[in-house]
């Protein structure tokens, strides 16, 4: 008779957890190479996001085909797409428009064939766009440079008219958040793929070279097929990305202590995701003030101050999953920052904690590991089960 893990007993977990820990997998060939994984992972640059390996190993690991996996902080969806890959159902969460926009592309693509039906769409939806004098005077804003000074003058007209349509909602069709992921991909960069003049693909640094049009059609719908060149696994399963605090997903969704299991990796202390990404950002809506005042509200910045977002946290968390349900986060901890101690205090308020791996990656950090935020020398893997 075979045992299911869900079926195993906390002392029976905790010794999965412990192995897991001694052996590590995700740190051993090939899934230690920054190539590994499907090639949607990267369908958007991104910084500071879960090694996919990570993601794999730890939903083959503790989770079954079927179960429903859910990440209420999921960034650009590593997790939710990795449990979609594994032929689990999905659901991904972010407060950020621009992760959310991508995470909801990676769960639920669409075929070749719908994505570029969508980008023509995009295309007849910008040429009945007229540029205001509000319009031009977004094209002002930048932290490092503006974002005029990124395109040439009519590549930024186009620039400016699709984000138009993206903040007006109206794209709709069927492959709509793969468009703007994809476009988002190539928004900024330092080859011939994007439309900026010579920047970085992760963080926009100042530009520099000559100003060239790059028409945003063309170089998106380029994206597109390149994206959606490898198919997905039979077993891939679609999952649903939403866009919101993950304190409204009780009446999100109609899952409610239904969930298998909760995977999550927080923004480790002294990560800041607003600012690398800003581009992107400002074509999703940001302004100034959201910049200097909203992302104030982003758990990455209250978690400096307060753990009361723990709180909530494990308070949604407990209202989600099953009984006996999984939950599981990956957070980082270093001399001066020790989070992970709040974490593990909190979550043993309504959760049983089952086990624990420590990675040492001190070394790792000295080779370049620098968008993890302040000095980190350890990851930890919590394991919590619902009481």
């Amino acid at each position: 008779m075979t045992v299911t893990l869900d079926q195993l007993d906390d002392r029976q977990l905790a010794k999965q957890i412990s192995a897991f820990g001694a052996e590590m997998p995700y740190r051993k060939a090939p899934y230690n190479s920054r190539a590994w994984g499907n090639s949607l992972h990267s369908l958007c640059s991104y910084q500071g996001k879960l090694k996919p390996s990570i993601a794999y190993w730890l939903v083959s690991t503790f989770t079954q085909p079927g179960d429903l996996i859910m990440d209420p902080l999921a960034g650009v969806g590593t997790i939710p797409f990795e449990a979609a890959l594994l032929g689990r159902r999905s659901i991904a969460n972010d407060l950020s428009p621009l992760a959310a926009t991508v995470s909801k592309a990676k769960v639920a693509p669409p075929t070749l064939s719908e994505a570029l039906a969508a980008v023509d769409g995009l295309a007849d939806a910008m040429s009945e766009v007229r540029l205001s004098k509000s319009d031009q005077d977004a094209a002002d804003f930048g932290l490092n440079a503006t974002v005029r000074d990124y395109y040439h003058p009519d590549t930024l007209d186009e620039v400016l008219k699709a984000r138009r349509v993206f903040l007006e909602g109206k794209l709709t069709a069927v492959g709509a958040d793969f468009v703007w992921a994809s476009l988002l991909h190539v928004l900024h960069g330092n080859r011939p793929y994007a439309l900026s003049r010579t920047s970085h693909p992760i963080t926009p640094f100042s530009p520099k070279g000559p100003f060239e049009y790059r028409g945003v059609i063309d170089r998106t719908r380029t994206r597109i097929e390149r994206a959606l060149a490898t198919p997905l696994p039979a077993e891939f399963v679609p999952g649903r990305g939403i866009h919101g605090d993950f304190r409204q997903l009780p009446s999100a969704v109609d899952d409610l202590a239904q969930v298998d299991a909760i995977i999550t990796s927080p923004p480790f202390l002294g990560m800041r995701f607003d600012r690398p990404n800003w581009l992107r950002l400002w074509f999703c809506g940001w302004t100034a003030e959201d910049f200097h005042v909203r992302s104030l509200g982003f758990l990455e910045r209250q978690q400096t101050k307060s753990f009361d977002y723990y709180k909530d946290f494990y308070d949604v968390s407990a209202k989600l999953l099953r009984p006996d349900g999984l939950l599981v986060i990956h957070v980082g901890s270093g001399t001066k920052d020790r989070l992970v101690d709040g974490l593990r205090d909190l979550g043993t308020s309504q959760f049983r904690l089952v086990g624990e791996t420590v990675e040492d990656v001190a070394a790792l950090e000295r080779h370049g590991l620098t968008d993890k935020g302040s000095r980190t020398t350890s990851h930890h893997l919590l394991f919590f089960r619902r009481d």
